[in-house]
């Protein structure tokens, strides 16, 4: 049974070789926790800076500049989050294609 390790934190048990559809499931579900869970402490952060802002229509400048600035800064981190979460999919199939191919299921997205 080959394990891949899902990077910080050592090797997770469900990216098992022998189940490459259920490692594959496992991947995207840590995937959105880990967005889902960023964008509510960005969220969060956001609206934290908005009350640095002036109240009412005088705060509307201050407001739109700390929109710009955060929905810039979620871009990237989205990003990370997404190239982090392709590049250990790709870890996975590129440790297990011999066990993969070998068992019949090949590496289509159907496995």
């Amino acid at each position: 049974m080959a394990v891949v390790s899902p990077g910080v934190g050592g090797a997770d048990p469900e990216l098992d070789c022998a189940r490459p559809a259920e490692a594959r499931a496992r991947i995207a579900l840590l995937r959105l926790a880990e967005i889902e869970g960023a964008e509510d402490i960005h969220r969060a952060r956001m609206w934290e800076a908005f009350g640095r802002c002036p109240a009412g229509d005088a705060g509307g400048p201050c407001r739109a500049g700390e929109r710009r600035r955060f929905e810039s800064a979620w871009e990237a981190k989205r990003r990370a989050i997404e190239d982090k979460y392709r590049d250990l999919q790709t870890e996975f199939e590129l440790r297990c294609l011999e066990t993969i191919s070998s068992s019949g299921r090949g590496l289509s997205a159907d496995s």
